[in-house]
């Protein structure tokens, strides 16, 4: 009897091991696994409204977006944060910035806002000085070979060269949401019908998925080797030019935007966070 009465409450304690072991696992591994690696979720900072526009000085490791300053407003301001301190800083010098582009050759971002086009060094004094268009609208910015902007409300693409703006001739008729070129000069480009590819000094397009009024992709961005990625609503895909396909990589509710910092680590916002994805050190995931 007394026997019986041991070994259930073993069993008994073994299931309360094995259930809390299992919680524990459950709460330590929920992060993300991308191409066999783990990634761990660091939250780098919270209390924003709608975090958005994302983009990574890969030198410095600075992560620079725009946020909603008032929520019942919809003013929009840059700052910038530190991946590897967390120091954050709201930028100087531009009003209803909206979104940012990176040179990194030069280490210069770029805002576009309400009033046009500003430039901002950092190694000068801390605030963005106007660069062109004046009193134009900015939709969305992307650096290549030369500045690309798209303006608002019109949803057309044009550049900046040498002072000179000009509409961009390959996608001179096309409304365009989100831009971006790729390692092999292939442009991709969304708007209300679907996501495309195009080489670029071409008119021939390629078409890779369909949009709900391009709603459902909030940027488009190129990673430290020139590789394209899909900030979708619904998470983060890489594209696949092999399949004409996206693939998910990353599955997250309310995705505002996404960058990679200077090792090719993803970062995302959603509504009120900014999250970087590091390699984990835990070996039980």
């Amino acid at each position: 009897m007394r026997k019986s009465v041991i070994m259930k409450l073993y069993i008994f304690l073994s299931c309360i091991v094995l259930i809390h072991g299992a919680a524990i696992s459950d709460e330590e591994c929920d992060g993300v696994t991308i191409d066999g690696i783990y990634y761990d979720k660091e939250v780098l900072k919270t209390d924003l409204d709608h975090p958005y526009s994302l983009v990574v000085d890969f030198d410095s490791n600075v992560l620079y977006f725009s946020h909603n300053l008032h929520e019942t407003d919809n003013i929009y301001n840059t700052a910038k944060i530190n991946l590897h301190t967390k120091d954050f800083a709201e930028l100087d010098g531009v009003k209803n910035g909206f979104a940012q582009t990176v040179d990194q050759i030069n280490h210069v971002l770029y805002i576009g806002s309400s009033k046009g086009i500003f430039k901002y060094d950092y190694t000068d004094d801390n605030t963005a000085k106007l660069f062109a268009v004046n009193d134009t609208d900015i939709w969305d910015l992307y650096i290549n070979d030369v500045l690309y902007y798209i303006e608002y409300p019109s949803q057309f693409l044009y550049t900046v060269k040498n002072g000179q703006t000009e509409r961009f001739k390959d996608l001179e008729e096309i409304k365009v949401g989100h831009f971006a070129i790729d390692d092999e000069e292939d442009m991709f480009y969304s708007n209300v019908t679907g996501l495309y590819s195009q080489k670029k000094n071409t008119k021939d397009s390629v078409h890779y998925k369909d949009l709900n009024d391009g709603d459902d992709i909030v940027g488009i961005r190129t990673d430290v080797n020139g590789k394209v990625y899909i900030c979708g609503t619904d998470g983060i895909y890489k594209v696949n030019k092999d399949t004409t396909s996206v693939e998910k990589v990353v599955n997250a509710e309310n995705v505002f935007g996404c960058a990679f910092d200077g090792n090719n680590n993803i970062v995302y916002a959603d509504t009120t966070s900014l999250i970087h994805l590091k390699p984990s050190n835990n070996k039980n995931c």
